[in-house]
């Protein structure tokens, strides 16, 4: 393998670093951050960050005006009025009924022959007017739900349905059973319920790409689980610790970068993220290279998940001086140099393949050259 020339990669990153935390220290900030970040937080954060990665793909590519997928007369327009309006005529009418019939029942006792037929059907008829009114109620309440769900999501493509219950102040089990009656009604054209019951997507297109991106995440899953067990089956149980290792690591990046979305060093975290992420992807597709990211892995990924909780620490300061903005910049310097030479790693990883490559293309020009097909036989 043609290695790059790494041997100071560590005296420039330990460099760097050096420089970084002098600034911290003159801050008087400089503290013991070894302890990683609580898992279960890592875990759900990371979780979260790669749905709302994936959704904003959706929202970017499909984002239409939401009168264009909904009812313009929904279920209750009309049916919810005359429901009222019938129930409570029917109420008043058979309920004074009722009433009437008791009082005349009751001071001439006898004098209306089958009374207790003439009351039991009135009653049935006062019982069924109240029906007819609670339901034109709730349907009514139904209608200014959905209005209200209407007004919420805009012209989104899709909205937390956490966010829908507390907009609604409602619980989210109501919300879910609220949308799926909604959509059964045909008030929502082409709405949608996600698998997780996390999110209400607002036409089919949106959901189409949702169950694309679904499949797509299975398939990853799958593969990466098969890789994984083919690197335990293979009896090194080593090379899956340490990969391991450094996925923990990676989480917990991409933790401390969901805390600091709002300042810059966001971008060059994510960055790092995903370059390691690729790092540890092409050892799990060929273990054979694990000797050549050990110290990537073990000490380079420390060194650097320790820079960034520095930054996370000096950036909760409420007072924020020179010595911390110079403490800051050092620290997104050291980034951008480690950035820099995980490109080169993952780079010099790939270089069996381009070599794999350059080998076929030589072959293929042979033949061609043998069969007389060659650029030189056409002039």
């Amino acid at each position: 393998m043609n290695k790059k020339d790494f041997s100071n990669l560590e005296d420039q990153i330990m460099s760097t670093v050096s420089s970084a935390l002098k600034a911290i220290d003159v801050a008087n900030l400089k503290r013991d951050i070894n302890d990683k970040t609580e898992e279960t937080l890592s875990q759900f954060k990371s979780k979260f960050n790669e749905y709302s990665d994936k959704y904003m793909r959706l929202n970017k590519k499909s984002k239409n005006h939401i009168s264009n997928y909904i009812s313009k007369k929904p279920a209750g327009s009309v049916s919810g009025v005359l429901y009222i309006v019938f129930g409570a005529s029917g109420t008043v009418i058979y309920g004074s009924s009722v009433a009437l019939f008791l009082i005349a029942n009751s001071l001439f006792s006898g004098f209306i022959a089958g009374s207790q037929v003439v009351l039991g059907v009135l009653v049935l008829f006062f019982v069924g007017s109240i029906g007819l009114l609670l339901k034109g109620l709730n349907v009514r309440k139904r209608l200014k739900r959905f209005k209200t769900y209407v007004r919420c999501i805009d012209d989104n493509s899709y909205f937390l349905i956490d966010d829908l219950a507390r907009f609604v102040k409602e619980k989210k089990s109501f919300v879910l059973k609220d949308l799926r009656k909604m959509i059964d009604l045909g008030m929502f054209l082409e709405g949608h319920i996600d698998e997780e019951k996390t999110y209400f997507i607002i036409n089919d297109e949106v959901y189409g790409d949702y169950l694309n991106l679904k499949r797509e995440q299975i398939a990853k899953e799958t593969n990466k689980k098969k890789l994984k067990e083919e690197i335990y089956n293979s009896g090194n149980e080593e090379i899956y610790s340490t990969i391991r290792i450094g996925r923990n690591y990676i989480e917990e990046i991409k933790a401390v970068k969901n805390e600091l979305y709002r300042e810059e060093i966001a971008i060059k975290l994510d960055k790092l993220g995903n370059i390691a992420n690729e790092i540890l992807s092409q050892v799990e597709k060929n273990p054979k290279k694990i000797s050549e990211v050990n110290k990537f892995i073990n000490h380079y990924l420390p060194i650097t998940m320790k820079l960034i909780n520095s930054y996370k620490e000096l950036n909760n300061q409420v007072v924020q001086g020179d010595n911390i903005k110079n403490a800051k910049i050092e620290i997104e310097k050291s980034i951008d140099l480690i950035n820099n030479a995980f490109e080169n790693l993952l780079d010099d990883l790939f270089e069996d393949v381009v070599l794999d490559i350059s080998t076929d293309i030589s072959v293929l020009k042979t033949l061609f050259k043998q069969e007389g097909l060659g650029e030189d036989d056409f002039k």
